[in-house]
């Protein structure tokens, strides 16, 4: 018979403050600028990267069009914050996944 072990938090409210996952095809975004030829606002539709998807341990999510941006809002650090979901206490921190980072650089 084959045992299987599972690891459990010793605190059972303690989450990761964000988890980072790398999006994978190309979105369509729509773009708005000024035409002064026409004197109105144009708007294009445009293809980019899909980007990274960022979960917050409250349940609300973002997506981060590259690198930059998940530096910018602080979602880029070699560790993540453990938080309490009940006091919001930061209670410890975790590696980030460097290599979904380090891929991502690289391409």
């Amino acid at each position: 018979m084959q045992q299987v072990f599972s690891a459990q938090m010793i605190q059972p409210n303690v989450k990761a403050a964000f988890t980072v996952s790398k999006l994978e095809g190309t979105i369509q975004r729509r773009v708005h600028a000024f035409d002064k030829k026409l004197n109105k606002i144009v708007s294009k539709v445009i293809e980019e990267p899909a980007g990274f998807l960022v979960k917050f341990a409250k349940g609300h999510s973002i997506r981060c069009k590259d690198v930059e941006h998940l530096k910018q809002i602080g979602a880029g650090y070699n560790l993540v914050p453990l938080v309490n979901t009940e006091t919001g206490e930061v209670t410890g921190a975790i590696q980030n996944l460097d290599d979904i980072l380090d891929d991502a650089a690289n391409a």
